[in-house]
């Protein structure tokens, strides 16, 4: 069960069937550092997924776990 969502990164694509992420400007948004501790987490408490709505693309963070949410909160908070 979802606990909480947090969008990372929100673009509109480009007119084709396919949508990329684009990695890079991923790295350069919230770091490598972040994206690598957010990918390397176990996805029964947190995954990265890509949502389509209306026109634009978002890249977003969804946490199944309290304490990863925490954990998350304390090491990435702006």
């Amino acid at each position: 069960m979802k606990t909480s969502k947090i969008e990372l990164l929100k673009w509109l694509p480009a007119e084709q069937e396919y949508i990329e992420i684009d990695w890079p400007r991923v790295h350069r948004t919230i770091g490598l550092e972040h994206t690598k501790w957010l990918v390397g987490q176990d996805p029964t408490v947190c995954q990265l997924i890509l949502e389509r709505k209306d026109m634009y693309c978002s890249l977003v963070a969804e946490f199944y776990n309290e304490q990863t949410l925490a954990t998350y909160y304390l090491m990435w908070a702006k």
